[in-house]
């Protein structure tokens, strides 16, 4: 049997910066110490990346000064009140800002990271 492949158009990844984003999804998934939220977002307002996705990964602890609790601070526009519980459905369709750096992963593949969230009212500048 022979090998063949096709070469298809390179994928690149969203440039860094800032977003207004969408949350789409929230799941767990396997980190390197443990289970991990990932918060994925669909990018609007960028004519270039509208509609593209980009996600970040907290872990599952969630409070005032974890990263998960700083994200759904920014995505509810309040901070959630000790013992409140929080569900992937009330993070759904929540619109916010996602601050987007590259990354490289061991394969040498680059990809969009977000690595902070903001409300959708905030700018940095």
């Amino acid at each position: 049997m022979s090998w063949k492949a096709v070469m298809e158009e390179p994928i690149i990844a969203v440039a860094e910066g800032e977003y207004e984003g969408t949350v789409v999804d929230v799941r767990f998934v396997d980190g390197p110490h443990g289970e991990m939220v990932r918060i994925d977002f669909m990018l609007s307002g960028e004519e270039e990346y509208e509609g593209r996705q980009v996600s970040g990964v907290a872990s599952r602890r969630l409070s005032e000064n974890t990263k998960l609790g700083r994200w759904i601070a920014a995505i509810f526009g309040r901070t959630p009140a000790v013992g409140e519980e929080v569900t992937a459905q009330a993070l759904l369709h929540k619109d916010c800002r996602v601050v987007v750096k590259h990354k490289t992963n061991p394969d040498g593949k680059t990809f969009a990271n977000v690595v902070e969230v903001m409300p959708v009212t905030e700018i940095q500048v």
